[in-house]
């Protein structure tokens, strides 16, 4: 195996040894990086990488983290979850070609929705919906979870805190597209004036839009909020 690239050794004009990682005083960044073959890499040695220093600006913003949630959900799933038999399968499926391992190669299509398994959201700080930014008409309304849940979502799961003057309000669930009166789940009040903590299970069609059904009535409390969905 050949290192390749040794004048990114090189800083100040100090040689700093033979396989450089880390970063300098938050000026220069050194990796190895395996060739794979592509963009005129030798497949099977590695280079010296010199680079300077950055933090990217958007390293916890908001429209990554679904993302970030689901990548933790994958790492757990491939450590604890999956086989040696398993594992073995994807190794040989991206030994063929691909360029990759296999632990690789799984992560790419969990990242894409193409593995079963649920993803928690995690310790979230606030509801996605009060009564205030729901319609509460009686009839059946979208809500478009696609900044809350990543592509690849086939169903999520709800948590409500519902309060009401009476008992039997509702607010139901239901695939975006569905028509039929069958398939659908929900909350309601059971006692008047006393909070509920419901859930519900819902599927979100490709572009993670459900839909709702709240009844028109003066709700006390209407909160809902994403836990979790599955891919």
């Amino acid at each position: 195996m050949a290192l390749r690239t040794l004048q990114n050794r090189v800083y100040s004009g100090i040689i700093l040894g033979r396989r450089i990682r880390g970063s300098i005083a938050k000026t220069r960044t050194f990796r190895i990086r395996p060739g794979n073959g592509y963009y005129d890499s030798v497949e099977g040695d590695e280079y010296q990488d010199q680079y300077a220093y950055f933090v990217p600006a958007s390293i916890n913003n908001v429209q990554a983290a679904p993302y970030r949630a689901q990548w933790i959900a994958a790492v757990r799933k491939w450590r604890y979850d999956l086989t040696a038999a398993t594992k073995e399968v994807y190794n040989k499926r991206a030994s063929k070609g691909l360029h990759m391992s296999g632990y690789n190669l799984f992560m790419r299509e969990a990242m894409k929705g193409l593995v079963q398994m649920y993803v928690d959201r995690g310790d979230i700080a606030a509801y996605d919906k009060a009564k205030e930014d729901l319609t509460l008409d009686g009839a059946w309304n979208t809500w478009d979870l696609s900044s809350i849940v990543p592509a690849g979502a086939a169903a999520v799961f709800i948590i409500g805190h519902v309060e009401g003057g009476a008992v039997d309000w509702k607010i139901e669930f239901r695939k975006n597209g569905n028509s039929n009166e069958i398939n659908h789940g929900g909350m309601e009040t059971i006692r008047a004036n006393v909070t509920r903590h419901r859930s519900s299970i819902v599927s979100c069609d490709a572009n993670r839009v459900i839909q709702y059904k709240a009844d028109n009535e003066s709700w006390t409390t209407l909160n809902l909020a994403v836990r979790g969905w599955w891919t």
